[in-house]
């Protein structure tokens, strides 16, 4: 007999790649089934690596809403060899995920929205911070100007990697649904979305796929292409999104 929440016969389709197993191991716990092609990749930029580790500790404010920028921020400072306990900025981050990853390297962070988003970050980031203290947000090629524009304080930012669409992964997925389209994809940015309208929705269609969205962001742009959007997660991570999956199921067959 079915239980609360399982997913029994359930395939979901990550279309990134989790941080940590967390989700996977979830999904797997419940009864279903993974299967990950990220659509998109990250790679390092460093135009403008001398320009800012020299300046770094001219910030009142360092701010950083994903791992990718952890992960790469990271390896920057141990090629300039820079010692993060020589650091007087404060720390901001946009998600638990973000926030864990920077504890793990040694950097406090002292503030994190209630909700993981740019907007609310621009909304409660004024209650901890004031107007003259200045800003550098580490960002991906692809971030909205959202924080900057947002944000009465001084902002700079920092490209510190780029995005790109990873094809042979939209191609791989393209031909696994359409031999398995009853399937759960999962989708945790607006990125992805827009390469799978791209490059697979015209081969597949959006019909016999059930749709998974991280947050009010990635679901509004499933909605932008006409999708529906079955679960949908407000905590920014892929272990919500699980369980908002495994919920929308059990409600589904009563």
């Amino acid at each position: 007999m079915s239980k609360k929440g399982d997913l029994q016969g359930q395939t979901i389709v990550f279309t990134g790649h989790p941080k940590s197993p967390e989700a996977f191991l979830e999904v797997e716990r419940l009864g279903g089934k993974v299967k990950a092609f990220p659509l998109i990749k990250t790679g390092e930029v460093s135009h403008q690596d001398d320009l800012f580790m020299n300046s770094l500790n001219s910030y009142d404010w360092l701010i950083f809403t994903s791992q990718n920028a952890v992960i790469v921020f990271e390896q920057k400072l141990a090629r300039y060899g820079v010692i993060i306990a020589n650091f007087k900025f404060k720390v901001a981050a946009v998600g638990s995920r973000t926030a864990h990853a920077l504890e793990k390297i040694g950097l406090h962070v002292t503030f994190i929205p209630t909700t993981y988003s740019a907007d609310e970050f621009v909304e409660q980031f004024k209650q901890v911070s004031s107007p003259e203290q200045s800003c550098l947000f580490l960002r991906g090629s692809l971030a909205k100007a959202t924080i900057k524009q947002g944000l009465s304080q001084q902002v700079d930012e920092w490209t510190v990697y780029e995005t790109l669409p990873d094809i042979n992964n939209a191609k791989e997925l393209s031909a696994y649904i359409a031999q398995y389209p009853n399937v759960f994809v999962a989708f945790a940015s607006p990125s992805s979305v827009h390469i799978f309208a791209r490059d697979i929705a015209p081969n597949t269609g959006w019909a016999k796929i059930n749709i998974a969205a991280i947050g009010y962001v990635t679901a509004a742009a499933l909605k932008s292409h006409g999708v529906t959007v079955h679960a949908q997660s407000s905590t920014y991570t892929w272990l919500a999104l699980v369980q908002e999956i495994a919920n929308w199921k059990d409600d589904s067959q009563k």
